[in-house]
């Protein structure tokens, strides 16, 4: 899922002092601002947590960022050949290759090159030239690169490819501060990274968090939840609004102003098939998330 503001904010309730305390922090990273809401004996326990919670935030967005030219990730697409990259990368490559698989490429992250062009259109409010989105094209595919699992390695098969996880990065941080959290003996707890969060265990004395999402109040807990669409991150040229994520098919921006949200287990999972919904549309999306274990998803038309 790509960066935009949500129509969906987390209210909080009163702290409830049991035998916990309610604590919350924000820092900037990938981005966004991530929220960390959790419950814990002492304010102590809860500022290590949150502090190596947003660490995590910052270390991934050293491997995995495409507007860092040092990043592990452009290092990987700026040099030919096989390259043995770091667990967490080729965690969510391996993901990422997967979700691609099982959304028909609607979920593909070679598509930068297509990226790239489109950041550019949404600067200048200019459509990019039909020859260059061809060109663009033949770098995209998940067919285009490869992993090895023994190696632990990743081989690009065209020059010029570029990688773009800017729909599964933000979901697996996510889960890897609240794994972070947890070891610190924390049950109860919410992470928010613009839209895509988790929360564990209830806040003392209720029955879940309080999620608002379009025009209704939800109750969850246990669960991971993000959302995709073009409602508020678009450009409008020649009369017709193009959301800011790209179709790997086209090329362009989608035109369509529906809002996705999908729950899932961890919030990379829920990441990643919020934008293949997008993309889907609604009948093939709903068709994929079908056949998915303990995930749902809701479509809003607007």
């Amino acid at each position: 899922m790509r960066n935009y503001l949500l129509a969906l904010f987390i209210i909080l309730s009163p702290a409830v002092l049991l035998a916990t305390e309610r604590f919350g922090f924000e820092e900037q990273h990938m981005g966004v601002l991530v929220r960390i809401i959790l419950y814990a004996p002492a304010s102590e326990v809860a500022e290590e947590a949150a502090k190596e919670a947003f660490a995590v935030f910052n270390t991934l967005n050293g491997i995995m960022s495409d507007y860092d030219s040092e990043s592990e990730l452009m290092q990987l697409c700026t040099n030919n050949g096989s390259h043995h990259v770091s667990d967490d990368l080729f965690n969510v490559l391996k993901a990422s290759k997967h979700y691609s698989k099982i959304s028909d490429g609607a979920f593909d992250i070679t598509i930068g090159p297509m990226v790239g062009l489109w950041r550019r259109s949404r600067r200048i409010d200019e459509l990019p030239k039909q020859q260059y989105v061809d060109q663009a094209k033949k770098l995209v595919g998940n067919h285009l690169w490869e992993l090895d699992e023994q190696t632990r390695s990743v081989r690009l098969l065209k020059t010029g490819m570029k990688l773009d996880l800017g729909g599964i990065a933000k979901g697996y941080a996510v889960d890897k501060a609240f794994e972070i959290i947890q070891k610190h003996g924390i049950a109860s707890q919410l992470v928010d990274a613009g839209g895509d969060f988790r929360v564990g265990s209830p806040p003392p004395g209720e029955e879940g968090w309080k999620i608002a999402k379009e025009n209704e109040t939800v109750l969850l807990k246990n669960t991971a939840m993000a959302t995709s669409g073009g409602r508020f991150q678009f450009v409008e040229i020649d009369g017709v609004r193009y959301a800011h994520i790209v179709d790997p098919n086209t090329g362009f921006g989608m035109t369509g102003l529906q809002t996705v949200h999908v729950s899932a287990p961890t919030a990379m999972e829920a990441d990643a098939l919020a934008t293949a919904v997008f993309i889907l549309g609604k009948e093939k999306g709903k068709a994929l998330i079908d056949k998915l274990p303990k995930v749902s998803v809701e479509i809003v038309e607007h």
